[in-house]
């Protein structure tokens, strides 16, 4: 058990450390100064802002997305809200002024991005929402989304099939619809369910950093708790460095979403039990063709919703735990 932890904690903190230096080398390498400086030609000018780059999921969402873009001769720049929606706002104005002809957001909050909605409209520029909704979706040209809610599901789904009883934990977090979704999916599923109880709930921010801590005081109100779902990847680390902590990793079942290699390494090795996983790769093509699509004429669709799958120990060697599917 010691040393199961020590690992845990090791990796965790290797993650954390990666994802620190990501975003190091996102300022330095792709916050561009001034867009005019650039001898743009006739190459489309799109721009990029995510809730956070501290997490691996939007570092590959962005990698992917910029091969997209890139594959056309096309330019993308990227900014890092850094969970400040305020700041998020300001970075669309930003990418207005440095010539972003369509902007791709993922929201920090779901119902206080209308501001900077607001000033891309005003400003004719289209936005592609991209991973997580927002609540004004009439000032979005298209919104590209995992299916979170069915996310939630599958994983209860799978709880009630392998125990007839569960006392749960959940991290959460409540300013990003998509994890709200993810959540709710859970809990409407094992509704009605006798012996299916959540005994605590806490805010994670979908940080491994806040997760930990988090974790250790619920699992303080609820020792009886043998169960965790957590709305993403980073949060079920933290969550499980805490359970780890605690000498309860054999109690313990362990839900999240992502699907990150992370997640897929420790389903493998028994240490979780889902991670419901998303396809980055697939969400950045469509966020790419409807970004074009929106330049030429308008984006064919509303809303794309990208199906998920639960990955166990049963199916996880399906993608591999190398990389992302």
């Amino acid at each position: 058990m010691p040393d199961r932890s020590k690992r845990l904690l090791e990796a965790a903190g290797m993650l954390l450390i990666l994802a620190l230096t990501a975003v190091v080398l996102y300022v330095l390498l792709l916050y561009p100064g001034d867009i005019s400086a650039r001898q743009t030609g006739d190459r489309r000018v799109f721009g990029a802002t995510y809730m956070t780059m501290n997490n691996p999921y939007y570092q590959v969402l962005d990698n992917c997305l910029r091969s997209e873009i890139e594959a056309n001769g096309d330019i993308l720049l990227t900014r890092d809200a850094a969970m400040d929606q305020g700041r998020q706002n300001e970075e669309i104005e930003e990418l207005i002024s440095a010539g972003a002809q369509v902007i791709f957001l993922t929201p920090v909050e779901w119902d206080t991005a209308r501001t900077g909605l607001e000033a891309a409209a005003e400003a004719g520029v289209p936005v592609i929402v991209v991973d997580a909704p927002v609540r004004d979706t009439e000032l979005a040209a298209c919104s590209i989304l995992s299916d979170n809610y069915q996310a939630g599901v599958l994983c209860a789904e799978h709880l009630m099939s392998v125990r007839d009883e569960a006392k749960i934990i959940l991290l959460e977090h409540i300013s990003a619809s998509s994890g709200v979704e993810r959540i709710q999916g859970f809990r409407d599923a094992i509704a009605g369910h006798e012996g299916f109880i959540i005994l605590a709930s806490g805010e994670s921010d979908g940080q491994i950093e806040n997760a930990m801590p988090v974790m250790e005081e619920l699992l303080r109100q609820a020792p009886e708790a043998d169960v965790l779902m957590a709305l993403n990847d980073p949060s079920a680390f933290g969550g499980l460095a805490a359970i780890e902590g605690a000498g309860l990793s054999g109690r313990f079942l362990i839900y999240s979403v992502d699907g990150s290699p992370e997640a897929k390494a420790l389903v493998s090795d028994g240490l979780m039990t889902g991670t419901c996983a998303q396809f980055p790769a697939r969400i950045a093509r469509e966020a790419a063709a409807q970004g074009c699509r929106a330049l030429e004429g308008g984006c064919d669709r509303r809303e794309i919703i990208v199906p998920v799958e639960l990955l166990t120990r049963d199916n996880v060697q399906r993608y591999g735990t190398d990389g992302w599917q």
